[in-house]
This record gives structure tokens, C-alpha cells and sequence, in this order.
């Protein structure tokens, strides 16, 4: 070995071995973001021995409160109503849809009233007795009726307006009129009453064919004198048959009635019975009773029938 080799190993190495090991920060950093051999478990354990696992736990904890108390402020939520389980009340309301019956109406009953009152009208009659009967004093009665058509034509029952000798109908803003008897129908306890007046404002008339058992129904009469009533129910039942009393006291069988579960009493008759779209669906008629009053069995006349009648009235049929 010359002197020049011997100088630069001595410098390179002044014990005369191996050169030293580098230990630089890329070469730490590797080694920290790759284990050896790909064995994450062992580096994970081998990382917490030298943090501790106390640094850990407390690392732990740190973050959970961090997530705790600064996400919910991030998100408008009082963290202290959080802990309680109540949501901060950001002042917004929210926006109700419309409720909806199986028949695709609005069930809130004011609704329907609103709608249906100024069609509905009271009917008060007075029967002469038989020109035979000297001591027979008069009798008078009240129900109701719907409006058929704006200019005065009104459909009630036979077995109020039947009979009658005079008829006053009395509208919804207090007016009230002398009513001359169109024609009726003992079979269907239909009658046909017309008044003096055009621009009345006539009930929707909806089909009766399409009603089912369960169905939200509002009725609106006068029960017991009490005008312009609104009660409301479901229909029980339909196409039932029932045997009423005629204005002449015969009995006749009605048929395809709807039952209904909706508070009538006497003065109901005539009045109207409407779906939860406000459109009449039945002319109340009959009430099973065995006090007098009603105990929530309940029956109209179909509005398909008692159009169909009133138009044949109308018209100058039989």
C-alpha cells in the first residue's frame, strides 16, 4: 500500500475498521412508514410500547371530545342539548302536508264544512189536517234540504215535504222563502222543492258508487231545529235495506242505503251527506233509534238515486 491509499483510509476510517453506518432522516422515516417484513400488528405493538400506553388512552380521549363538542357546533347543534338528547331549536318550522282520508280528501271537517253549509238549507212545514177533521189542529215539522240547482231547485225527503200544506225555507245568511212542492217519490223518499231565487250556490254532487265502508263522512242539517249542524263519521255499512214510515203513515222498504255512524236526529232529514272532498255522496233520511235520538246507526239515501229521481221530478216524469 502506497502512502496515499494508507492517508485516505485513515481518513475514511481512523480505527482502521468498517466504515460507519449512516443513519439519516429519510432512512428513519421509511423505516417508521414501513414495517419490516409487512407485519403491521407487530410494528403497532412495537410503536405503542414506545409511545405508552398511557399516551395512548389519553390520546383516545382527546379525540372523542373533539368530535363531541366541535362537530355539533359545526353543525348549528348545542353540544349540552346533545348530551341530553334534545336538538337545538333552530327557529324553523316545519312545513305541514296536507292529511289525506282513504278517499283522498282532506280530513278536517272544517274543510268540508265550509264548503258544504251554504248548500244546505232548513225547510219548516205545516200540514192542514183533512178537510173531514174539524178538532185536527195542524202540524208542523222541520228538516233540511241540499241545493240542487242555483236557480231555487232543492232536493229534501218525501216524508218531510211530502204532505205538506206550506213550505218556508230559510237559507244559510238567514233569508228565507216560500217553497212550492216540485214532486216526490214515496218509493225513494225524494221530494223536489222550489224556491223564488237564482244565484244560489248548489252542492257538488259526488258518486255514491264509489264509496267504501270506513270512509270519513260529514253530515249537515238542522237536528231537533238546531240549523246549519255539522257532525261527522265514518260509513258502517252499504246497500242496506231498511222499512220506513211515509208522510201518509204507510210503510215503504228503502234499498242500497248507506249506514253511516254520524250523529242524526230528527230535523237531519234532507240534509246532506258529503265525502271528505266536500261533495254529497247521500240526503240523510232514517235513523234506528229506540229513544227517539240518535244512537250512531244512520241512513241516507245514495246520491246517484236521489239525482236520479230529482231530475226525473224536475223534468215533469212520473
Amino acid at each position: 500500500m502506497d502512502y496515499d491509499d494508507r492517508i485516505q483510509g485513515e481518513q475514511g476510517n481512523p480505527a482502521g475498521g468498517p466504515p460507519p453506518a449512516t443513519d439519516s432522516a429519510d432512512t428513519q422515516a421509511e423505516e417508521a412508514a414501513c414495517p419490516p417484513g409487512g407485519d403491521w400488528k407487530a410494528w403497532c405493538r412495537t410503536r405503542v410500547k414506545s409511545v405508552g400506553w398511557g399516551k395512548v388512552i389519553i390520546a383516545g380521549i382527546i379525540g372523542a371530545l373533539l368530535v363531541l363538542l366541535v362537530l355539533p357546533v359545526i353543525f348549528g347543534v348545542n353540544p349540552y342539548d346533545l348530551i341530553r338528547g334534545k336538538l337545538k331549536n333552530t327557529g324553523q318550522t316545519q312545513k305541514v302536508g296536507t292529511v289525506v282520508s282513504p278517499s283522498g280528501g282532506s280530513t278536517d271537517v272544517t274543510v268540508v264544512a265550509g264548503k258544504v253549509t251554504p248548500s244546505v238549507v232548513n225547510i219548516d212545514i205545516r200540514t192542514s189536517p183533512p178537510p173531514s177533521t174539524t178538532t185536527a189542529t195542524p202540524t208542523v215539522g222541520s228538516g233540511s234540504g241540499v241545493i240542487y240547482r242555483q236557480d231555487g231547485y232543492i232536493i229534501t225527503n218525501n216524508h218531510l215535504a211530502g204532505n205538506a200544506s206550506t213550505i218556508t225555507v230559510t237559507l244559510k245568511n238567514g233569508k228565507k222563502y216560500t217553497g212550492t212542492l216540485v214532486g216526490t217519490d214515496a218509493t225513494q223518499d225524494i221530494a223536489v222543492v222550489k224556491i223564488a231565487a237564482t244565484g244560489l250556490k248548489p252542492i257538488v254532487v259526488g258518486d255514491s258508487n264509489t264509496m267504501v265502508v270506513g270512509q270519513l263522512v260529514v253530515a249537515i242539517g238542522s237536528p231537533l231545529g238546531f240549523q246549519q249542524t255539522v257532525t261527522s263519521g265514518i260509513i258502517s255499512a252499504l246497500d242496506r235495506s231498511v222499512q220506513a214510515q211515509t208522510d201518509t203513515g204507510q210503510v215503504e222498504q228503502l234499498n242500497g242505503l248507506i249506514q253511516t255512524d254520524a250523529p242524526i236526529n230528527p230535523g237531519n232529514s234532507g240534509g246532506a251527506l258529503c265525502d271528505s272532498s266536500s261533495r254529497l255522496i247521500g240526503i240523510n233520511s232514517v235513523i234506528a233509534t229506540q229513544t227517539g235520538g240518535s244512537t250512531g246507526i244512520a241512513f241516507a239515501i245514495p246520491s246517484n238515486t236521489a239525482v236520479r229521481v230529482a231530475k226525473r221530478i224536475i223534468s215533469g216524469g212520473p
